[in-house]
């Protein structure tokens, strides 16, 4: 083969690779783009943020809990070095 039927075939070649990655990405993007509009994604982030509020509410229980906890601790501890000392 002659040099310039090789650097015609790879300037080619790269031609059809660059344009499948165009097509792939353009095609990719507006995959994302109608995704993200349904419906279903917009029920399955309610879903998330009433589970995230759930937790947040738990976690403000266990910190009041933990503080009750703590000042029980603190006393106890108070009560027993009026007692020692």
């Amino acid at each position: 083969m002659s040099e310039d039927l090789i650097q015609k075939l790879m300037f080619f070649s790269s031609f059809i690779l660059f344009t499948a990655l165009i097509v792939h990405f353009r095609l990719k993007k507006k995959e994302l783009d109608t995704r993200g509009s349904s419906a279903e994604l917009g029920a399955e982030v309610d879903a998330l943020r009433d589970d995230l509020d759930d937790t947040r509410a738990q976690l403000a229980d266990m910190q009041e809990r933990l503080e009750f906890t703590e000042r029980l601790l603190a006393a106890g501890r108070e009560s027993q070095e009026d007692k020692t000392g």
